[in-house]
């Protein structure tokens, strides 16, 4: 996932990434790329830290909030599914999968990683090369 990737479908880091492409001079598109994938890092390092420390919690509003997102998708698409095949109301799925992809991280990264066989610890690394 990119920076500010709230969604899991892209973010702004993808449409900076094309921008430098743009630059005239490879030794700046070179710098750009090295400071973005450091601003990602730094982010992601954040992140990591922010989900351990609610994982920790002992408040379930604190470390409960991921499980209960994840209960209440399924729950909906469950309905979706069966409410379906017994004629009750449609209900819209598109909040659902915008939630549900970001909170798996689904996001374009990590099925570029999947699909070129790299472990996700490694694909910064080739990138750079």
């Amino acid at each position: 996932m990119g920076l500010f990737d709230i969604t899991g479908l892209g973010g702004v880091t993808d449409v900076l990434k094309e921008l430098i492409q743009l630059f005239p001079n490879a030794e700046q598109r070179e710098r750009a790329a090295t400071k973005l994938q450091d601003a990602e890092s730094a982010i992601a390092a954040a992140q990591s830290a922010t989900n351990t420390a609610e994982a920790a919690s002992p408040s379930f509003f604190v470390a409960g909030w991921r499980p209960f997102i994840g209960w209440v998708c399924g729950l909906g698409f469950v309905y979706t599914i069966v409410g379906a095949a017994l004629h009750l109301p449609a209900i819209d799925t598109n909040p659902m999968i915008m939630i549900l992809t970001g909170m798996l991280g689904l996001g374009t990264m990590r099925t570029a990683e999947k699909i070129t066989g790299v472990p996700p610890s490694t694909l910064g690394k080739v990138a750079r090369k």
